[in-house]
């Protein structure tokens, strides 16, 4: 009988490019989305579509495509790249082109060798960064909500991390 383990949630890392310019994934700034964020999920937003024949009781459902966001609340955080790079983006009110930057997903869990060498599964994804809401309650400290909309499919690949920044190798297709 194969052992279990529950994974922690500081192992699925997720990072945010935060140059000013959407470019090539390669050259990314990467910085790690958490910093006073208490809660991230993505949601992969299944498309479905139902049919039931007439001679059937029971309908069929099928999954079309996906349609994943992510929706972070952080607590506004003068000096953390991520929230000065959302923060950028909502005084712009960015649309378009001008709301894209990359994601990169990484599950420091699921790793492909030793510790000292670690290499990670991990993804690239492009995203629209969706500004919800600036704030809050008086007494509490403001939040940024965002939401991180993905757009197209990710790209598959391995994670090292090497000096604290992650380095993404996309697989190569045969």
């Amino acid at each position: 009988m194969a052992t279990t383990e529950k994974i922690k949630r500081p192992l699925i890392a997720h990072f945010l490019d935060t140059s000013d310019k959407m470019g090539e994934y390669s050259a990314a700034k990467w910085a790690r989305i958490g910093k006073n964020v208490t809660e991230a999920s993505t949601d992969y937003g299944a498309q479905t579509e139902t049919e039931q024949d007439i001679i059937s009781d029971s309908a069929t459902t099928e999954i079309t495509g996906y349609q994943p966001t992510m929706s972070v609340s952080q607590q506004c955080t003068k000096g953390d790249d991520v929230f000065e790079f959302i923060d950028k983006k909502r005084r712009a009110r960015a649309t378009l082109a001008d709301s894209h930057a990359w994601l990169l997903n990484v599950d420091m869990w699921n790793s492909t060798s030793d510790s000292d060498t670690a290499t990670y599964v991990a993804e690239v994804q492009e995203v629209s960064v969706q500004v919800d809401t600036y704030g809050g309650a008086g007494g509490e400290s403001p939040t940024l909500e965002y939401t991180l909309n993905y757009v197209g499919d990710p790209i598959p690949g391995t994670v090292k991390i090497t000096g604290g920044a992650p380095v993404f190798t996309a697989n190569v297709s045969v």
